[in-house]
């Protein structure tokens, strides 16, 4: 990962650190902190559920192919999210936060890490500048995705899925449709592994995110990607009707 500064320069993490010049030491060491991670070599790729259901495979694909500097100010928003999920939980059982799960297909696996799974609810925490009158698609599908990866066992001990969304003045919790999306998963996962294997991008999906996505002047052809970009796509979402 590399930092952007506010001259236009970009450092390393621990360069970014070094320097200071932005913030003192102790705030770029919590924005920066674990974050310069080397991913490891697996036999077959593993994705991040909120990267499969986050609206656009395109955005998941420069994401994994393509070195693009964040701003401190950016990574505070990464760090205020975990903030909040740590004060939520900190009340709840070890067991109960934090759950890992991993659903293997074919060609890859879809991991992620359940926020709660509490009291027989399902939880899923999400910080927002401003609270929705309905819940993100993408975070409707995060949760019923973490509800389809659970063993059979765990499955039946959920009574609830809710996404909460907190704001900095403001809490709402929705309660979420329980559905099987493993097959979405699985479809998506397909076509992101075919899609780094032959360096041909996915299909632009077009929303209001474009103008704030940190590959949007790559995606857009305004600056020089290092894949091959445009190969149609398409993926049905899964059934309204379709419960486990």
């Amino acid at each position: 990962m590399r930092i952007l500064c506010p001259d236009g320069s970009e450092k390393e993490v621990d360069e970014c650190i070094e320097c200071s010049k932005c913030y003192p030491k102790i705030i770029t060491k919590m924005l920066l902190g674990g974050r310069n991670k080397k991913r490891k070599k697996r036999d077959k790729p593993r994705y991040g559920v909120t990267r499969l259901v986050g609206g656009c495979l395109r955005r998941t694909y420069y994401d994994l192919t393509e070195d693009v500097a964040r701003t401190l100010d950016k990574m505070w928003i990464f760090t205020r999210g975990t903030a909040i999920h740590e004060m939520v939980q900190k009340d709840m059982p070890p067991e109960d936060i934090e759950l890992f799960l991993d659903a293997p297909f074919a060609t890859c696996s879809a991991i992620g890490f359940v926020d709660a799974l509490h009291d027989g609810v399902l939880y899923e925490f999400k910080t927002t500048a401003n609270i929705p009158e309905t819940p993100q698609e993408a975070h409707i599908l995060q949760a019923q995705a973490y509800y389809s990866m659970l063993t059979d066992a765990q499955r039946a001990k959920v009574k609830k899925i809710q996404v909460i969304y907190f704001s900095m003045h403001k809490i709402r919790a929705f309660d979420i449709v329980p559905r099987n999306v493993l097959p979405y998963l699985e479809a998506r996962g397909t076509i992101l592994t075919n899609a780094i294997k032959t360096g041909v991008a996915p299909k632009r999906e077009e929303s209001y995110l474009c103008r704030l996505c940190d590959f949007k002047d790559i995606c857009y052809g305004h600056k020089s990607a290092t894949h091959v970009p445009d190969q149609p796509v398409k993926v049905e979402k899964p059934a309204q009707s379709t419960l486990l």
